[in-house]
């Protein structure tokens, strides 16, 4: 079983400490993914900055595989943060509007990328790493498409849900914001665009996962005092992937309860010693910024 973070790579600077720790959707999911006894690997736009040299030397010492991402020349993305009571509070406009390479040059897959995904059983992407016209390519391929959609409103729009939904087999919303009744016509929505399996998060009320075959399973968050809640959707999010996929998930299966509810028990075992840690999934590197 193999999973392949596809997209975005970057740092989450925290400016109390000075330390940049490794991050972005698709890395994280690959490294948790590894951690949750699958192969994985990344393909996303690496920089050659030294945050850029110090996220292949991680992937590299985590035995995640990045050989088909593309290297360029120029700086790393990165986003500020600071802890408070042991949720990271995100600092917008510290560093300006400056782009990192995984902005400027979103990777686009060559034919050999393309063979290189068939070895893999799911593909994960994200809304932030400018790839979806890239995984509407892969729809017709056999790997799984996965999908995370955040919580912003921009990526709800019929719109964007509109391309995209139609290619996957799974997609994650963040909804801690949202009533039960407002998630339930929102997933309908989003089922009737094309994705079957719709995963939502609602913080300390648990998830919820809609089913391909109709169903409504839900999971409950396990409480503890967090250190760091940074990369907890995202550990979350692939450990369940990673679950569902050991217990026989691939296309044409439907999902059923003895995969489902053992796999969202898991996740949210694993999501919650995640937060225990310091960044994503540690690997800090001391940095002036």
């Amino acid at each position: 079983m193999k999973i392949l973070g596809f997209g975005d790579c970057c740092v989450d600077y925290y400016i109390h400490k000075c330390t940049a720790y490794p991050g972005g959707n698709a890395l994280n999911v690959s490294v948790f993914a590894k951690e949750n006894g699958v192969d994985a690997g990344f393909l996303g736009t690496i920089g050659t900055d030294r945050i850029g040299q110090h996220i292949i030397a991680c992937a590299k010492a985590r035995e995640i595989d990045i050989s088909h991402s593309p290297i360029k020349e120029g700086n790393s993305g990165k986003a500020a943060v600071n802890i408070v009571n042991g949720n990271r509070t995100f600092q917008s406009g510290y560093f300006g509007n400056e782009h990192g390479v995984g902005t400027l040059y979103p990777p686009m897959l060559s034919e050999s990328d393309i063979e290189y995904i068939r070895g893999f059983d799911l593909v994960h992407g994200s809304c932030y790493a400018h790839i979806e016209n890239q995984m509407v390519r892969l729809a017709a391929m056999e790997p799984l498409l996965s999908f995370d959609f955040s919580s912003e409103d921009k990526f709800r729009t019929d719109e964007y849900l509109g391309n995209i939904c139609p290619s996957l087999d799974f997609a994650l919303f963040s909804c801690e914001h949202m009533t039960d009744e407002e998630i339930a016509k929102f997933v309908d929505k989003v089922r009737k665009m094309g994705c079957k399996n719709v995963l939502t998060t609602m913080g300390a009320r648990g998830q919820r996962f809609f089913s391909d075959a109709g169903e409504v399973y839900e999971g409950k968050a396990k409480i503890i005092t967090p250190v760091d809640t940074m990369g907890a959707g995202d550990s979350f999010c692939a450990a369940f992937l990673a679950g569902l996929l050991k217990r026989g998930w691939k296309k044409g299966v439907l999902l059923r309860k003895d995969m489902v509810v053992p796999a969202l028990a898991d996740a949210a075992e694993y999501s919650a010693k995640n937060c225990l840690i310091d960044g994503s999934f540690g690997n800090g590197l001391e940095i002036i910024m």
